[in-house]
């Protein structure tokens, strides 16, 4: 997906956008404060109109592609084989949702009728809009002012030295301070992110898959083929 007719935004905007969304969705709840686990599921069907369409068929039959965002349609697609895994699965929903927040009103301008896509997340390759609504999802799931304030809060804080020490950190934070759609590798990243531990050079998870180094041969390959696969034409 290119980022041609896309405006560029700071992380620290994204962040921004992320908190206010966050506040005014539970303010229309009548709620003053945040509250954990963010119900990003109900956020996207009930707050902006979306539906949710778990899914294995077209393009979802590859795993590679995690979710999509049809926004003619107004459905979040979210590939079947992430369905029964809770943090993969929330982190996906939420970074559709950044989408919508990021980039909705650009895609609209940018895309006539007859040459809609669906903006896909797939595990392959990383646009700049793409990093835009991971730090959007990221940031929607583990606002920052939560986790300062639990990690704040944690009797006995040592400095963070070791993978095993920061995988520690991370499984206290979501169980004490209630992330549970959270997964310890997203949690972990949002800790780097917030300078909270140190970034471990070397260090490799799931769907963040912060890259030290080149990629491989194969990474390369299905890099190539996404280009060509990802938009998806309605």
């Amino acid at each position: 997906m290119a980022n041609e007719g896309y405006p560029e935004r700071s992380l620290e905007e994204v962040e921004s956008l992320a908190a206010s969304f966050a506040t005014t969705y539970f303010s229309s709840l009548g709620q003053e404060s945040l509250a954990t686990p963010i119900p990003v599921e109900d956020m996207a069907e009930h707050y902006l109109g979306y539906a949710i369409d778990i899914t294995d068929d077209g393009l979802f039959s590859d795993p590679n592609f995690l979710g999509g965002i049809d926004f003619e349609k107004n459905k979040i697609y979210v590939n079947a084989s992430i369905e029964d895994h809770d943090g993969r699965y929330a982190f996906t929903v939420a970074h559709e949702i950044g989408h919508h927040v990021l980039h909705k009103e650009a895609y609209l301008e940018n895309h006539t009728e007859g040459e809609k896509e669906i903006l896909c997340r797939d595990t392959t390759e990383k646009p700049q809009i793409e990093v835009e609504a991971d730090r959007f999802a990221a940031a929607l799931l583990m606002p920052s002012t939560l986790i300062r304030e639990a990690y704040a809060g944690m009797d006995g804080k040592k400095k963070v030295k070791t993978i095993g020490q920061a995988r520690g950190l991370a499984n206290h934070l979501i169980k004490e301070a209630g992330f549970d759609n959270v997964s310890n590798t997203a949690m972990i990243n949002r800790l780097i992110d917030l300078k909270i531990i140190p970034s471990f050079v070397g260090y490799q998870t799931g769907q963040f898959k912060k890259n030290y180094g080149r990629p491989t041969l194969g990474q390369m390959i299905r890099g190539s083929l996404s280009r060509v696969f990802r938009s998806f034409r309605v």
